[in-house]
């Protein structure tokens, strides 16, 4: 049973050609997704700032190992919210009608980058702080190996898991407005089995 309240124009079909409504509520998820995008690019500076500036205690410092694993992470998630930010255009340019295509592979690459910046940021979480701590929290690669982890957390939470989803992001009106009527439709068919009965 669909809710009255609303009607099939008010809850478009996502991925159909030229939706501006829903291009228009995409807006400000694809500027979030840039916001990501750039918090993962100022990253990838504080990393390299903090290799350039990691303190020589010893011949063997780990320290400066982790350093480098922090940049290259820092470069992975860049790389990540590069592909999401890509393709977040690339559907907002179907939804809006200019360039028509279908989704599903690109919804398959969001979704399939989205499960690699988990590892990427656990490992980036670790190296920074292992670094920071190695080379002491006060000093100047330590504090920029700090503020790498909160760039890198910012990233993968702003653009790296928001993949593209075939009913819409969360908290989009049309998604939540589907789960809405299949949960009562859900609910509705429970009654008429246990009225059945």
């Amino acid at each position: 049973m669909r809710d009255q309240g609303y009607s099939s124009e008010q809850i478009a079909a996502y991925g159909a050609t030229a939706q501006p409504a829903i291009a228009a509520r995409m807006i400000p998820h694809l500027r979030m997704t840039v916001i990501g995008l750039a918090c993962a690019a100022v990253s990838v500076v504080t990393s390299l700032a903090a290799v350039l500036t990691f303190p020589q205690f010893s011949a063997r410092n780990t320290g400066e190992v982790w350093a480098a694993i922090a940049l290259i992470t820092a470069g992975l998630m860049f790389a990540i919210c590069a592909v999401q930010a890509l393709v977040w255009r690339r559907a907002m340019a179907s939804w809006r009608g200019i360039r028509i295509q279908d989704l599903r592979g690109e919804a398959r690459l969001s979704w399939i980058i989205h499960l690699i910046s988990y590892p990427v940021v656990l490992l980036g979480m670790w190296a920074c702080i292992a670094g920071a701590a190695d080379a002491g929290w006060a000093t100047t690669a330590g504090l920029l190996l700090t503020v790498t982890m909160l760039l890198i957390i910012a990233g993968q939470v702003l653009a790296g898991v928001q993949y593209l989803r075939p009913s819409g992001p969360p908290g989009t009106i049309p998604a939540h407005m589907r789960r809405l009527v299949r949960r009562g439709e859900r609910r509705e068919g429970r009654r008429t089995s246990a009225n059945q009965r």
